[in-house]
């Protein structure tokens, strides 16, 4: 197959997940692994973008996302040797800090939890053997796993709304094999980024459990 047709093909997608910025796999230093801040800012604002295009009723939550996105960012660009390592961007901003939450702390916990709705949605679509047009329930189970239990009443009804919007299987992912491929392989490092910042969370006792 010609590289021409083969682009026509995956065209047919709202999402090229070939084209999608993967995440790095995490660099070891001193027998500690650490995420790269700027690979996976880079990798945050890729999925961000493939929310948009599900439409302007996400909007809401493709601003948030890129709003917690670019607070790391406008942190990370004040030194970017300092802050080198997202872990230690984190922990920067927590220094002397022992009674409050701090915004790059607390913006990264809740990208995290999107992410993780995103990540979950993905893997739920892709590994459904049904191949069912309809998504929908795999994105509520998604959300229910991960952004429910912090979500008050109107952020709740907010959710019911959006989720019966949610495109189609074939026109998130198209009509051929090789883009569900390249989602596929996306995953890998994308699930191994969240189950280390998970850890990073819980070993530093960073998560909160109030609803907004």
């Amino acid at each position: 197959m010609s590289h021409e047709n083969l682009s026509s093909i995956i065209n047919d997608a709202k999402i090229d997940f070939s084209k999608l910025k993967p995440f790095q796999e995490l660099e070891v230093i001193d027998s500690s692994r650490k995420i790269v801040s700027k690979a996976f800012i880079d990798s945050a604002h890729s999925v961000v973008m493939s929310i948009e295009s599900f439409g302007r009723l996400f909007a809401p939550i493709v601003k948030d996302m890129r709003g917690n996105v670019k607070r790391l960012e406008a942190k990370y660009e004040t030194d970017k040797e300092k802050f080198h390592y997202l872990e230690n961007l984190v922990l920067y901003d927590k220094e002397g800090n022992e009674t409050s939450f701090d915004a790059v702390t607390e913006g990264l916990l809740w990208l995290k939890r999107a992410l993780e709705m995103v990540e979950m949605f993905f893997r739920n679509m892709l590994n459904d053997d049904s191949c069912s047009e309809n998504v929908k329930h795999h994105l509520k189970q998604a959300y229910d796993a991960t952004l429910l239990p912090y979500h008050g009443f109107l952020a709740q009804k907010g959710f019911q709304l959006l989720h019966h919007y949610v495109p189609t299987r074939t026109s998130l992912l198209g009509s051929q094999q090789e883009n569900a491929l390249a989602l596929e392989k996306f995953l890998v490092t994308f699930r191994a980024t969240l189950n280390h910042l998970n850890k990073f969370y819980e070993d530093n006792n960073f998560n909160r459990t109030y609803k907004v």
